[in-house]
């Protein structure tokens, strides 16, 4: 009996991933995108190829970044009634296979950032490290209150600098627009351990929401996600920004009564995921507003 190609196996492993992981990889590509059309896309036949190259790249790195954070935290993971069905070991896939691809998501990231140019370099760099950090460190990883969410905030800053600075120089009205997508990256994490509440307490995994309770980090959420909107409305005041986003504020009300009704409804996976849900979608909203020049 002849044993599986490695293509074969590594091909199940990419499609295990697709099949969990693929539609949070794709959502994330907004940031960059909408990174290169604040920084000055226009429609050459090189912009489109630098784009392109660009959000490959982008595509690479971040399905490095979740496979990476899936190996990392397989053993808690499985410990976890939720997310116990999703773990690759389960579909008869080894660590020493998902270790491979991750590795071969990252090096294909840094060859095509190499084509792209040294920013690209440096910040998918960045966002390697601190995905490294997220997933394995004990005093700035998951495990660690605060920490984590810092992490993402520096973390969605970065990935929309990836695509900002592919057509100018890293400049301080980039970096003010990046704290904006920082905050969205850090408030949706603070909901994200409202969600995974219950898991993270039963593994022994100490989230804000385990460390401080769910009503809290979810209200911390909504101060982080209530900066964001402050830091839009102050962006486009000053016209950073298109000023038509100074409409966008009417979201904000929206996204606050949203908030309460999940209060009153009770904090859990469900709610979270319903919160989720309402405030991607006012942020996309948003991002569509940006597309406006």
């Amino acid at each position: 009996m002849t044993s599986p190609s490695p293509f074969r196996n590594y091909g199940r492993v990419i499609k295990h991933f697709a099949s969990t992981r693929a539609a949070e990889v794709l959502a994330l590509q907004a940031s960059p995108i909408l990174g290169t059309v604040l920084g000055g896309f226009n429609l050459e036949r090189s912009s489109f190829i630098r784009l392109g190259l660009l959000l490959l790249g982008s595509l690479m790195l971040t399905a490095h970044v979740f496979v990476f954070n899936d190996w990392a935290g397989q053993s808690s993971d499985n410990r976890d009634p939720r997310r116990a069905v999703l773990v690759f070991a389960r579909r008869g896939i080894s660590n020493r296979q998902v270790v491979r691809v991750a590795t071969a998501f990252l090096i294909l990231a840094n060859v095509i950032f190499a084509a792209v140019g040294i920013p690209a370099i440096l910040l998918g760099a960045a966002i390697a490290a601190l995905s490294l950090l997220y997933s394995c460190s004990p005093a700035f990883g998951k495990s660690t209150p605060i920490m984590a969410s810092t992490n993402h905030l520096l973390g969605g800053a970065l990935h929309f600098l990836l695509g900002y600075t592919l057509f100018r120089p890293l400049e301080a009205k980039g970096l003010l627009i990046s704290l904006f997508f920082g905050l969205v990256f850090a408030g949706g994490h603070l909901n994200q351990e409202v969600r995974d509440y219950d898991g993270d307490l039963l593994t022994g995994i100490r989230t804000s929401a385990v460390a401080f309770g769910c009503r809290r980090t979810f209200l911390a959420s909504l101060l982080t996600f209530t900066a964001a909107y402050a830091m839009l409305a102050a962006l486009a005041e000053l016209g950073i920004l298109p000023r038509l986003l100074l409409w966008t504020m009417t979201l904000w009300p929206l996204h606050v009564a949203w908030s309460i009704r999940a209060l009153q409804h009770g904090l859990g996976f469900e709610t979270a995921v319903w919160m989720q849900r309402r405030y991607r979608f006012l942020f996309a909203c948003i991002g569509l507003v940006m597309l406006v020049r």
